[in-house]
């Protein structure tokens, strides 16, 4: 595995590469708006990567995963269990849950899929709308509160100025089958866009089903002063849960399901609903500013496999608003980029639950409860250009987070009690342009991380667990980065200390504690090299050490669910009429337990994508071909940390084969 990673690591370009180039290629001009007023990924003290979807054409897209593969320091798992959903984690934050995504602040054209109480549910997003990816990796940005691994910022397709319709089917193994439709187009100053997607999966294991149904409606209105957009997004998702398998259990048959999922049908339904309305406007002097809310609603169930309190449901309104400006001034002879804001976010929980009988029969109620998540947070950071080389960033955040639990069953005691966390965090970085084609930087930041309502259910009963806390990080960074013509690369060498990290234990229930103090440092290298007309290469390289500092006897152990390297390298050949790719995603050994006593093998994944283009008269076809797991490696799709008996494994499918077709015209 070390030889793998290491040869991996030489496929990351330098600059002497660059000569071997014949003829002068250049990559797009790299502009990020992730941290919320657009700037220079060049000149940027911070690490964020961007990843195009144009540059990954004819990926199947049940999850994010294969857009993410460049981006260092980034773990996709979960790609087929659709009851569990997407986990993505950066800089280990996010890892600690077998569901969702913590840690890390996700949103949709500018707008939180993240809700209020920090947790993000991947479902919620129509990945066939992407078109592209922003990464801030660690907590670079105090514009964003509750995010101490990152921020997703996802940019989705918006009405077309042109009449475009697009149909598109696909197939394969595993019972895939996607059918979406998309049209948009504009007249005068409005446009308009509408999207389905239906997909069904029976899976690799026994009771692995799933259909997932989008429907996404875009109205787009363009006025002199700025852009109205108002976006509705419903889903209607049903997917079952194979559970995890020990290691006996894999051995004897990597396909079967955990039999307490069959016993007990494990599964998660989910209806949902949302609405949100975005005005970017301009201001005189070149200033911008954005206001934004959003409304939602959603419905959600789920059996566990096992009987006391094996169901859950609830039902959830959620809303927020937020406004910001960015002001271009100059101060003392000096440009400024200031941005000011503020976030108002509201959660309520109609929740219950029920025992779980054999068959998934609904037995007696066992809690139901209110709960409720309040959040507030403003902000206000400034990049100052500092002579033609210098740039200095800095910025300062307060949080409220309150959080209530209203026990409306009180056969048991009145259980009812809240939380109130709240902090201040604090950015400050500067970049230094060395020459025209190299800039170094450092950054130091704080962030702090809530526990999600679910993380904080109380072992002993309703109401919240009053012992858990929110995690407190700093993280302190240097960076080099490097843009030619056809090349670009960065190198990021970073340290963060964690006090109170929220860390899994598995009883039946998944419950929280934090552990004493923590400590994560690691290294991420990536690089995108133009190597000649149509020849591309990409990788990405990251290194960690992350470990409990005091934890329970846990000292010196390392956190389990990450990886020490991660590598992905792909080749691409990209012309006007056909597209071929291979990648490579290699990750090295880790830890499914705390104690670290169950050693998780390293793992290389091949993938393999072909397509062709072809236009006849104004109709342009494209039939495309992919192959994942080219080589047929046995690895697990995704690890539920710390599960009882041994149970941490959700094996993933071998070589799978898919292909499909899209038709486009005016």
């Amino acid at each position: 595995m070390y030889r793998l990673l290491l040869a991996g690591s030489l496929l990351l370009p330098t600059g002497p590469l660059l000569a071997q180039t014949s003829e002068p290629l250049t990559l797009d001009p790299l502009l990020v708006s992730s941290p919320r007023a657009e700037s220079n990924w060049f000149t940027l003290p911070m690490a964020v990567s961007a990843v195009s979807a144009q540059d990954h054409p004819g990926e199947q897209l049940l999850t994010l995963d294969s857009l993410l593969g460049p981006v260092p320091g980034a773990l996709s798992q979960s790609r087929y269990n659709l009851a569990q959903g997407m986990r993505l984690s950066i800089r280990g934050f996010g890892s600690r849950s077998s569901f969702g995504v913590r840690g890390v602040r996700v949103l949709v054209d500018g707008v939180p899929l993240t809700m209020t109480d920090g947790q993000t549910e991947m479902d919620g997003l129509e990945t066939s709308l992407v078109e592209r990816i922003e990464v801030i990796r660690g907590p670079s940005s105090t514009i964003y509160g509750n995010a101490a691994g990152g921020v997703l910022a996802i940019q989705t397709r918006q009405p077309g100025d042109t009449p475009f319709t697009q149909v598109e089917v696909t197939g394969g193994e595993l019972g895939y089958r996607r059918m979406r439709a998309e049209t948009s187009g504009s007249a005068g100053s409005l446009g308009a866009l509408l999207a389905v997607n239906a997909t069904q999966l029976d899976g690799y294991r026994t009771h692995g089903t799933a259909e997932t149904n989008h429907l996404t409606g875009k109205l787009r209105w363009q006025g002199e002063g700025g852009t109205l957009g108002l976006t509705l997004h419903a889903i209607d998702n049903r997917a079952e849960d194979p559970g995890g398998l020990n290691l006996d259990q894999v051995r004897a048959d990597r396909s079967q399901a955990r039999p307490q999922s069959l016993q007990f049908d494990a599964d998660e339904t989910v209806e949902q609903q949302r609405l949100s309305l975005v005005w970017d406007g301009q201001a005189a002097g070149g200033d911008t500013y954005q206001l934004r809310s959003y409304y939602g609603q959603r419905e959600f169930s789920n059996r566990l496999p096992l009987q006391n309190n094996g169901q859950t449901a609830y039902d959830r309104w959620f809303a927020g608003v937020g406004a910001q400006r960015t002001f271009h001034r100059e101060l003392a002879g000096l440009p400024h980029q200031l941005t000011v804001g503020m976030d108002l976010e509201s959660q309520r929980d109609e929740r219950s639950r029920n025992d779980n009988l054999p068959g998934g029969i609904t037995g007696a109620l066992t809690q139901r409860q209110r709960e409720t998540a309040d959040s507030r947070g403003v902000f206000i950071e400034d990049q100052l250009s500092l002579g033609d080389a210098w740039l200095l960033t800095a910025g300062v955040r307060y949080d409220s987070v309150r959080l209530e639990a209203k026990d409306r069953y009180l056969s048991d005691g009145d259980a009812s009690g809240e939380r109130n966390l709240d902090d201040w965090n604090y950015s400050l970085g500067l970049s230094r342009q060395l020459d025209a084609h190299h800039v170094a930087y450092m950054r130091y930041a704080t962030s702090f991380e809530t526990p999600t309502i679910n993380e904080m259910a109380n072992p002993t009963g309703g109401g919240f667990n009053p012992s858990l806390g929110a995690a407190q990080a700093v993280n302190r960074e240097i960076g080099f980065k490097g843009e030619h013509p056809g090349l670009r690369y960065e190198a990021v060498l970073y340290s963060m200390r964690i006090e109170d990290e929220l860390v899994p234990e598995v009883d039946g229930r998944t419950f929280y504690t934090n552990a004493g103090r923590s400590s994560r440092d690691g290294v991420e290298l990536s690089g995108d090299w133009l190597l000649r007309h149509y020849w591309r290469l990409t990788g990405a390289w990251s290194y960690n050490r992350y470990r409990f500092d005091q934890f329970q006897g846990y000292d010196g152990n390392r956190i389990p669910g990450i990886p020490r390297q991660s590598l992905f390298a792909e080749v691409s050949y990209d012309r006007d009429d056909w597209y071929a790719r291979v990648n490579v995603n290699a990750y090295d050994h880790q830890y499914a337990d705390n104690a670290n006593l169950d050693r998780v093998a390293g793992y290389a994944v091949t993938n393999a994508r072909l397509g062709w283009r072809m236009v006849w008269g104004d109709q342009r076809w494209e039939p495309y071909i992919g192959i994942d797991n080219l080589l047929d490696r046995d690895y697990y799709d995704n690890l539920r940390i710390n599960d009882n008996f041994g149970r941490y494994y959700e094996p993933a499918p071998g070589r799978t084969i898919y292909a499909g077709a899209k038709l486009a015209f005016n």
